[in-house]
């Protein structure tokens, strides 16, 4: 399964509230901005941002955001999620490259200490 449609973080508000209003927790290379809303039905959207400044090379830009978002869809896949709505902005932070593997296991620690603040507020 791919990573569908309605995982997709794009209206302009959503991106304004969590730029305003959301949290941000630090894994390096990645900065997780997010919002948590307790809802009876759970929901999850996510955008990826990786700078022009650190990649000047647009195929590097989309090569980093290709491997993020193929680590949140193993990771989403396989994570108990409470009943929340979870809006997630991941940006990349570095200059170098980061392999696959390396980048599921950054990401899985953010996404579970996330989700571990959830469900203790």
């Amino acid at each position: 399964m791919g990573f569908l449609h309605e995982h997709k973080l794009a209206l302009e508000n959503d991106f304004q509230a969590l730029l305003k209003g959301g949290k941000t927790y630090t894994s390096f290379p990645l900065r997780f901005l997010y919002t948590i809303e307790k809802t009876e039905k759970k929901s999850f959207q996510l955008a990826v941002s990786v700078p022009k400044k650190r990649f000047h090379h647009a195929v590097d830009r989309n090569l980093m955001k290709r491997r993020i978002r193929e680590s949140v869809r193993h990771i989403y896949n396989k994570t108990e999620m409470p009943d929340i709505s979870l809006k997630l902005l991941i940006v990349y932070c570095n200059n170098t490259f980061y392999s696959q593997q390396k980048l599921e296991e950054i990401i899985e620690i953010g996404i579970n200490n996330i989700l571990d603040y959830a469900k203790n507020h």
